[in-house]
């Protein structure tokens, strides 16, 4: 074999490697695409396709960012000091003083949280000051992208947030949805404490729940306080303006914070760990959609 014929068989040997390669990437791809086009699949099949989802823009992270970074800041997120802290810090996203960020944590875990970020890339810090570069309006969209992971990391579920869906007749915007068990979840997360969640947006959950008639609704408030004071007598009086009254549409305690309507609308809190509290949520409800239907249908408005 003479040297431009050796050569030859190379690089066919390579192109018949890059196709090969090409196709498994494909593969890949189309692969990933399902654990998402599986919930984009069923939301299109119940006649309600997504406009889009995902925004990023108002994500206080980069848009870049490694996924090993992604995972760090993920953890931080799993604790709810943190998380009351990246509310203050969205509210004052500059400043000379570490002091100011210390409403819900010590100086010295304020420190440690700042030098967490800083190596994330999230804040910089010069000078013994602070500044965040992305600077965005609220805690809210950053909260919705961290219980979508939670699904996806922890429950190995596919997920979405910020969804706007088509032919819906209250807004269409639903904060993350997801497959648990092959039962549609949609969860409306609120960042505010009790005191800030008034009658609409109660209101606006349930609406949207009977728009996307999902096994499991879960109205989730990023909290450490009670439930039961404001909430759940808002649940009772949003369900009510729906038609849904009597016992049967009782909102009942299932355990601590957690309240549940026939053990298919849940109201939750943050206390224990968001997704603790989320894993209660499904085990009541797939254990009561066994007992008592044996099916998968939409129970929040069946009658």
């Amino acid at each position: 074999m003479d040297r431009f014929t050796e050569l030859q068989k190379q690089i066919d040997d390579l192109k018949a490697e890059v196709t090969g390669l090409k196709r498994e990437l494909l593969l890949l791809s189309s692969e990933g695409a399902r654990g998402v086009h599986s919930l984009e699949a069923l939301l299109r099949q119940q006649g309600l396709p997504i406009i889009h989802h995902g925004d990023h823009s108002q994500i206080v992270f980069p848009p870049n960012m490694a996924s090993g970074e992604l995972m760090s800041f993920y953890r931080l997120m799993r604790r709810y000091s943190f998380r009351l802290f990246m509310r203050d810090l969205i509210q004052m996203p500059s400043g000379n003083d570490f002091n100011a960020l210390t409403r819900y944590c010590s100086l010295r875990t304020v420190r440690a949280y700042m030098s967490s970020l800083a190596e994330l890339g999230v804040v910089s810090t010069e000078g013994g000051g602070y500044r965040l570069p992305r600077a965005v309006p609220s805690f809210g969209p950053t909260l919705e992208w961290f219980v979508c992971e939670i699904f996806r990391r922890e429950f190995l579920a596919p997920a979405l947030f910020n969804v706007h869906l088509q032919n819906t007749r209250f807004g269409g915007d639903y904060d993350v949805i997801s497959i648990i068990a092959g039962h549609p979840v949609y969860v409306e997360v609120k960042s505010s404490p009790p005191r800030g969640v008034e009658h609409q947006a109660v209101n606006a959950f349930l609406r949207r729940t009977g728009d996307l008639r999902p096994h499991v609704a879960i109205l989730l408030v990023d909290t450490e306080l009670r439930m039961a004071d404001k909430l759940a007598p808002l649940l009772s009086e949003g369900l009510e303006l729906e038609g849904k009254k009597g016992p049967r549409w009782a909102v009942l305690r299932l355990v601590d914070e957690i309240f549940h309507v026939r053990h298919s609308i849940y109201l939750m809190n943050s206390r224990k760990g968001v997704y603790s509290n989320l894993r209660t949520c499904f085990r009541d409800f797939l254990l009561w959609e066994r007992k008592e239907t044996g099916t998968q249908s939409p129970v929040l408005f069946s009658e």
